[in-house]
């Protein structure tokens, strides 16, 4: 999952969202996270099915993107730019 750009990779994109994130644990990629204390935090969380993903009404999937293209309008950087390729610009066989 894209985590650096979950509100317009996944949010905007599938009309879905995470709720129930636990408290204390950054919204980074699991495989990211710290401590065993916060994984654990996270995986109980989403085995007593308090983090879940729900889904998104057309209205707030409307409300959603009209607060990204507000942020777009006042200059904010909305999706980070993903990673060049190290081998860009190079001719690859066929």
């Amino acid at each position: 999952m894209n985590y650096n750009n979950y509100n317009t990779a996944i949010i905007e994109t599938y009309a879905v969202k995470l709720v129930g994130w636990p408290q204390g644990v950054k919204f980074i990629s699991p495989s990211n996270i710290g401590t065993v204390g916060e994984i654990r935090k996270l995986r109980d969380a989403l085995k007593a099915r308090t983090c879940y993903w729900a889904a998104l009404t057309p209205a707030e999937v409307k409300l959603h993107t009209a607060e990204l293209d507000a942020c777009r309008s006042a200059g904010q950087v909305v999706r980070q730019p993903r990673k060049k390729r190290s081998d860009a610009g190079v001719a690859r066989k066929r």
